[in-house]
């Protein structure tokens, strides 16, 4: 009985590290905003992870952002946010998009 204890506990540890070091792993998953600033319509490119989408896009007010204009403007409004792969809802972000060099 001794013995059956302090490898239980072994176990349960292990077991338990194991899982926070898949935890850390995060993958990272590119997406694009469509975004309103002093200088009109924007997009801007950013990696987050899936999980924080909605965090990450409310933050987004009031900071600045690189652009694909190549500037750092202030975003004064997040109109949508999509996965890299999917296309704007709006037809002129849709045309800036089309027109941005990777």
């Amino acid at each position: 009985m001794r013995t059956v204890i302090p490898f239980v506990l072994l176990s349960i540890f292990i077991s338990a590290n194991a899982s926070s070091a898949d935890d850390a792993v995060t993958t990272l998953t590119p997406y694009k905003c469509h975004i309103e600033t002093a200088n009109g319509a924007n997009i801007a490119l950013f990696e987050w992870d899936k999980a924080l989408v909605i965090q990450e896009q409310s933050a987004l007010l009031a900071e600045y952002v690189p652009t694909i204009s190549d500037e750092r403007l202030m975003v004064k409004r997040v109109v949508e946010c999509i996965a890299e792969d999917k296309v704007f809802k709006d037809v002129l972000v849709r045309e800036l998009d089309a027109q941005r060099t990777y």
